[in-house]
Formats: structure tokens, sequence, C-alpha cells
């Protein structure tokens, strides 16, 4: 009997990481990369005169832990003419960028619905001199709700600082969803409250191509009072693991 209680767990456990991404488009999805196994986000935001882009690499340690590497805010200007984006001044409203921090990630599973994640993402901004560079910080809480195989509802409060978000608000929810459509197609999408840079609201779809290849796109809407304008997102997830 402790055999077949056991063997249920694991499947359980399987089911709530099935079709899973280590983010949403801007918050974590609070999904744990399994021991062992790798994973690479890339996501490009587009914008009438520049494009942005960030790299999340997540590698998994086991007992429901996560490591990780991510550069956020990388990108240039197009228009009116071609320039690398850096920004060293956050009193302008925006964040510092680019930004290099490592992540860490830690999830409960309290049954085959609800699980609690909590995790932190920190680093500084990378500048050529060295007196700009500063601390940056996104500390977070989630918790988690499957209603069914492939849907998924998150929840959580955020706590971060102006290095990493611009002025506005320094603590606020997050929020996403995760839909399943088709064994190929999925509603996505998140949102993140308040007034500073990174506080948006992205609702898009995802598309499985393959086993482990997954392909989004959605449409950054910035919330009232803040500094971003509207994109077209993009982004690419590669596992090292076939996620069904």
């Amino acid at each position: 009997m402790k055999k077949i209680i056991a063997s249920c767990y694991v499947l359980i456990f399987s089911c709530y990481q099935i079709f899973a991404q280590q983010n949403l488009f801007n918050i974590p999805s609070g999904d744990i990369t399994p021991k062992g196994k790798l994973f690479y986000q890339h996501q490009i935001n587009t914008y009438s005169n520049k494009f942005e882009s960030k790299g999340h690499f997540v590698y998994g340690i086991g007992k429901k832990w996560d490591i990780g590497v991510n550069l956020v805010g990388t990108g240039a200007y197009f228009n009116p003419a071609w320039k690398s984006i850096e920004n060293t001044d956050f009193s302008q409203g925006k964040a510092l960028s680019p930004t290099l921090m490592a992540t860490v990630q830690k999830q409960w599973t309290i049954n085959d619905q609800w699980a609690v994640n909590i995790g932190t993402q920190s680093g500084f901004n990378i500048s050529s001199n060295t007196s700009n560079i500063q601390p940056a910080y996104l500390h977070y809480g989630l918790i988690g709700y499957q209603v069914k195989q492939g849907r998924k509802l998150l929840i959580g409060p955020y706590l971060t600082n102006q290095q990493y978000v611009g002025a506005g608000n320094k603590w606020g929810i997050h929020a996403g969803y995760e839909w399943k459509l088709t064994d190929k197609w999925y509603l996505m999408g998140d949102f993140i409250s308040g007034n500073n840079d990174s506080a948006v609201l992205v609702p898009g779809v995802m598309y499985n191509v393959g086993k482990r290849v997954q392909l989004c796109l959605g449409y950054m809407l910035p919330n009232p009072n803040t500094v971003k304008n509207q994109a077209v997102v993009f982004e690419f997830n590669w596992y090292g693991w076939n996620f069904h």
C-alpha cells in the first residue's frame, strides 16, 4: 500500500509540472526544474522604437529547489538610430539595465492542487563605470492552484527595489494563469500590480512545439501612470527533458 501511495504522489507531482514553464511572461510560473535538468527561456519585447531582451537559465538541484541566472534589460534602440540599451540612472523612473541576477526558488507541494513557492532574484546592473553598479533584487511568494491538468492559477506578493523596477511602488501583488485549450495550444498571461517600470498586464498564447520547445506570444499593456509603453512579447522555452 505504501508503494502505491508513493507512486500516486509521484504521478500527481509530475502532472503538476506537465506543460509548465519556469516563467510566464513576467512573473515566475511556480514550477520547479527537475533535479539535474536544465531549462532556458528567452524573451524579446518589441516597442515602437526599441526591443528589450532577457534570458533565464535554470538548473534543478533536487528536493523542489532550483537555481539559475537571469540577464535582464539587454537590447537596442532602432529609432531614430541604432544604439544599445543601458540605463544607470533610475531617478528617471526606469529600472537600471542591463542587470545580471542569480535566482533561487523553493516549492512546497500541499496536495494535488495546491503548491506554495518562495524565491529571489538578486544581482547587479552591468556598467562600464563601476561607480554606477548597484544591487537589484526581487523577492516573491506564490500560491499555485491547479484547476485541472494544464489549467492553473497563481497569485502572491512581491518585494523589490528601485534599481530593479524604477520609480513607483516597491511591493505589490503579481498573478498569472495558464489554461490548456488543446494538447498544443494554451492561453497564458500575467499581471504585476503597481505603477513601477515592471507593472504591466500581458495576455497571450503558448504553443507546444514537439516535446521540448514552447513558443509564446503576448501583448504588453502597461498599468496606468507608468513609464512603460505597449509592446509585442515573444518568448522561447527550451527544456532539457520531455515535458510531455
